[in-house]
C-alpha cells in the first residue's frame, strides 16, 4: 500500500474527510498562492512562505482525499513525502521541488536565514501554482470559485 509505512510510523492516521473540507484546504492553498503573488515584489520572504504554505494546504487536501490525515509527527515532511509518492511519477520535478522548499524554509523559519534570490522566489511561486493545479486535477476537485484581488 502507498502509505503503509507512514501509517505504521504514526505520521498519518485514517480519517474520512468530506469533499467540502478538501475544497476548503484547496481554497486555503489558492488564497496563500494569491498572497505569495501579491507579496513578491515588496516582501519576497513572505511570498516564499506563502507559496510553501499553499503547497502544504494542497498536499493536505491530497492526503485527505486518500482517506488519511497527517499527525503532529513530522507533519510537513509527511505531507511532502505523500505528494511525492502520489504525483512523483507524473510531475516529479514539481513534487521534489516542494521537498526542497521545505528544506529551505526551515532555516528561514527557525534561524532567520534565507538565501533565495528574487528570481528563485518567483520561480517557487510558479512551481507551486503548477503543483497545486496538478493536485486539483489528480483528485478532480477544485474550489468552487476563485477570489479576485
Amino acid at each position: 500500500m502507498l502509505f503503509n509505512d507512514l501509517l505504521k510510523n504514526g505520521q498519518i492516521v485514517k480519517e474520512n474527510t468530506t469533499k467540502e473540507k478538501i475544497v476548503e484546504f484547496l481554497q486555503f492553498a489558492e488564497d496563500e498562492l494569491a498572497a505569495a503573488e501579491f507579496n513578491l515584489k515588496r516582501f519576497p520572504l513572505t511570498a516564499y512562505k506563502c507559496a510553501y504554505d499553499a503547497l502544504i494546504h494542497a498536499g493536505n487536501a491530497l492526503i485527505r482525499y486518500y482517506g488519511y490525515r497527517p499527525t503532529d509527527k513530522y507533519t510537513h515532511a509527511t505531507i511532502t513525502e505523500c505528494v511525492d509518492r502520489v504525483l512523483g511519477q507524473e510531475c516529479g520535478d514539481l513534487a521534489r521541488g516542494f521537498k526542497r522548499m521545505r528544506k529551505k524554509r526551515h532555516p528561514l523559519q527557525y534561524d532567520a536565514l534565507f538565501s533565495e534570490s528574487h528570481k528563485e522566489v518567483q520561480d517557487s511561486i510558479v512551481r507551486a501554482d503548477k503543483l497545486i493545479a496538478k493536485i486539483e486535477e489528480h483528485i478532480k476537485i477544485k474550489p468552487s470559485q476563485k477570489r479576485l484581488f
